[in-house]
């Protein structure tokens, strides 16, 4: 379920990245740090979605190809510059991102979200206004369904 930190009757915070040169948010709530991209070790006989690892002051981090999770194909790729580290669950993992703008008090009453009934599988769960521009909002939480989160803890 998509949580959106609230800072006033209408207002959330939410982190706005770019991949493949659309612009995305996401709710910060569950943001613990940005930093620089950096090459990661690959994992044999891992998930397409996994980078590889890196380590981060001592913590090994499994990072995500935020490509590979929305359907964008290798060849729009250009050199990643962030890595949001993020928890997913009991997971501490790195999202791999071309650009990371700013942070936006975006109005709840500008974002079209569907309604969670209507099952929606993606995780780009709705649509928000901000001036003139429309981002796509992503849900942290469906970056990996659970058996994925299984799969990546049996690989790392």
């Amino acid at each position: 379920m998509l949580n959106l930190e609230k800072t006033s009757a209408t207002l959330c915070k939410v982190l706005r990245f770019v991949i493949a040169e659309q612009h995305y948010v996401a709710n910060i709530d569950r943001l613990r740090e940005i930093v620089l991209y950096r090459p990661s070790i690959p994992v044999p006989h891992s998930p397409a979605f996994l980078e590889g690892v890196i380590d981060l002051r001592g913590l090994v981090i499994p990072l995500i190809d935020m490509r590979e999770r929305l359907g964008i194909p290798s060849s729009a790729r250009v050199r990643p510059t962030h890595i949001l580290v993020v928890g997913l669950g009991k997971t501490v993992a790195g999202l791999v991102v071309d650009q990371v703008c700013e942070v936006l008090e975006v109005d709840i009453g500008q974002c079209q979200i569907p309604d969670a009934s209507e099952g929606h599988p993606s995780m780009c769960r709705g649509v928000c206004r901000v001036k003139e521009a429309l981002l796509l909002l992503v849900d942290l939480d469906a970056v990996l369904s659970p058996e994925e989160r299984t799969a990546l803890a049996g690989v790392i």
